[in-house]
């Protein structure tokens, strides 16, 4: 497993096509939180444990803001990353909340729909 402490995801754990996103949307799960929507795929062919994708639209703000969001999401990739148990493709997707929302707050959104989502192994479930 890669290192994911550092902010960027090495690009083999990346989703990097417009078709990979639309196919998690499509057939994968959605867990709505208050900051975030996780969409999931399982997906048992993965050499990696997880490959993760960004959304973020307009509606959550100016360039500035969608990247302190961005950012932030990426920090709790980097926390929670190690706990994810089986292997799937994620999209998180910010609401236009989330900027409003204290780092704090995010983790407590994300480590809720993770643990919805059955993503988390048993040491990291809420």
């Amino acid at each position: 497993m890669p290192n994911l402490t550092a902010m960027r995801l090495p690009r083999a754990m990346r989703m990097t096509s417009r078709s990979e996103f639309a196919r998690v949307r499509r057939e994968g799960k959605s867990f709505a939180g208050r900051f975030i929507v996780l969409a999931v795929l399982p997906s048992p062919q993965l050499a990696e444990p997880f490959k993760f994708g960004l959304i973020l639209t307009r509606k959550v703000g100016n360039a500035v803001t969608r990247n302190r969001v961005r950012r932030r999401l990426r920090a709790l990739l980097s926390e929670f990353g190690e706990a994810i148990a089986p292997p799937c493709h994620l999209v998180a997707i910010a609401r236009y909340t989330a900027p409003d929302a204290s780092y704090q707050e995010l983790r407590r959104d994300w480590k809720k729909l993770a643990g919805r989502a059955g993503i988390l192994s048993h040491s990291e479930a809420p």
